[in-house]
């Protein structure tokens, strides 16, 4: 029975169209320990973005591109023009690698005698990211990262699960995310059904340790 309800939840996820890939998530962007959610908008010129929900106007264009380093190798980047409120700037940005980006990315911003480190995080990368696995008495707990609606549970209570497996599909943020079993284990509790709207936070499933 339970590889029964697997292989029809792996044939419905297999078929679906995911027409949310083309829908544009949020960013959240660092500068000096201060976080900022950033709504792009489309990727031309000029476009509308929102910033912590104040609404601007834009005027971004790519000028040209950096020079290489002292190695000979191309910096990804580039000088760019931007205008807003009515007052123009000279932007230059430039990727920087850093040993814990993990999935963001930071950039050197350079404008006029002002620098800045920007790191850049997808909202939806930075809220799965987030997920904590709570450890006690040698029960994993899979929490909702965000509020979202429960859209599938391919598991049933007494089933073995491997480390990464999907467990809960929560349909968030126009997206589907996958959220996985953060040990192997055996399911011993599942709090949601299908359907079922839930919060930050909320326990989804009890996987309790192998024997």
């Amino acid at each position: 029975m339970l590889e029964s309800k697997q292989f029809r939840y792996d044939i419905m996820r297999s078929t679906k169209k995911r027409a949310e890939r083309n829908t544009r998530m949020p960013y959240i962007s660092t500068i000096n320990e201060h976080s900022y959610r950033v709504n792009t908008g489309e990727h031309n010129q000029q476009r509308d973005i929102t910033i912590d929900g104040t609404a601007y106007t834009i005027d971004w264009r790519f000028i040209a591109p950096l020079a290489a380093d002292g190695k000979g190798q191309p910096n990804i980047g580039g000088r760019y023009s931007l205008i807003i409120a009515g007052k123009s700037y000279e932007i230059f940005a430039r990727r920087m690698h850093k040993p814990d980006e993990g999935g963001s990315e930071t950039y050197e911003i350079t404008c006029g005698e002002q620098r800045f480190e920007v790191r850049v995080e997808d909202e939806r990368e930075k809220a799965l990211g987030s997920v904590k696995s709570a450890l006690d008495s040698g029960e994993a707990l899979v929490r909702a990262p965000m509020p979202g609606l429960v859209i599938g549970v391919p598991i049933e209570v007494g089933a073995s699960v491997v480390h990464g497996q999907t467990v809960v599909v929560l349909e968030a943020m126009k997206m589907e995310n996958d959220l996985a079993a953060p040990r192997a284990g055996t399911i011993k509790e599942i709090k949601v059904d299908q359907g079922q709207t839930v919060n930050q936070g909320d326990i989804l499933i009890v996987i309790s340790a192998e024997p």
